[in-house]
């Protein structure tokens, strides 16, 4: 952030600037709450704080609309018209029922145009898969939002593979995974991914090789994330996200974004709720 001329921004001028970038969460916080999260530190580390702040992406609904988008318009042999597709094509919200797959199939179909009566028996669940009778000239596209260690998706590969039954090409299409996910998934699956992002070594604090903040910067926003989240005040997998979807934190990013309890209140809550 610089202002006009190429002086430093006022503090003022940071605060609308972070309000501005974080607009599109689902509650997004203003200038105040921002505030009001940066004196939950000590002042000798609230510029550390603020540096977490210029670091973290909050992905909005139409980058992830254009992310499902450009997935699907990417996959060999899809085409709208039946007559054109390469065999028989399904889209299953990857995961349980109450799990953000199920709930990402709606904006994949918006994304896509897929809401007509021509396509409403393309799209299934997991317990469809055992009665189509899948054979190797068919498709079943798998949709997700993130992947953060691949765990989740590595676990529930050998049922996946068992409710297919047949030699069907898989995809799954996610907004965003990180480097790490997206090896353990390729190296235990015969999932083919296909993703918008896929975060760096820059994206988890963290990370041995991110190298935007010094280990002492790091000690510090460890000492917080221990009062936010002390089981796991890395984020699970010890990663450190930086990086938010618009209707969701990951559990793997920074506790101190997330969690929203009387411990700590963060920017982006993962759930929404009174604490």
């Amino acid at each position: 952030m610089e202002a006009a001329g190429g002086a430093q921004p006022s503090w003022d001028e940071r605060l609308t600037d972070w309000r501005r970038k974080f607009r599109h969460y689902r509650e997004p916080p203003d200038e105040s709450t921002i505030q009001g999260w940066i004196d939950r530190f000590d002042d000798d580390d609230q510029q550390v704080a603020a540096k977490v702040l210029d670091n973290v992406k909050v992905v909005s609904n139409l980058d992830i609309i254009a992310g499902y988008r450009e997935a699907l318009a990417a996959l060999p042999g899809w085409n709208r018209n039946p007559a054109l597709r390469a065999g028989n094509w399904y889209f299953v919200g990857f995961g349980r029922a109450h799990e953000s797959g199920a709930a990402m199939v709606r904006t994949f179909c918006e994304a896509n145009d897929l809401a007509y009566a021509a396509f409403e028996d393309r799209f299934k669940t997991l317990t469809d898969l055992p009665h189509l009778r899948l054979t190797a000239e068919d498709h079943v596209v798998f949709i997700d939002d993130f992947a953060g260690t691949g765990r989740q998706v590595t676990r529930m590969w050998p049922k996946i593979m068992e409710l297919v039954a047949s030699e069907a090409t898989c995809y799954l299409i996610l907004t965003a995974l990180t480097q790490r996910a997206q090896d353990a998934i390729q190296n235990n699956t015969e999932l083919q991914i296909f993703a918008k992002y896929v975060l760096g070594p820059e994206d988890a604090l963290f990370d041995g090789d991110n190298a935007s903040f010094t280990e002492d910067e790091k000690s510090v926003v460890e000492k917080y994330c221990l009062i936010a989240d002390p089981k796991w005040p890395k984020g699970f997998g010890d990663m450190g996200l930086m990086f938010v979807l618009q209707h969701k934190s990951a559990n793997n990013c920074l506790p101190i974004l997330y969690v929203n309890e009387d411990r700590w209140r963060g920017l982006f809550p993962r759930y929404l709720r009174a604490a």
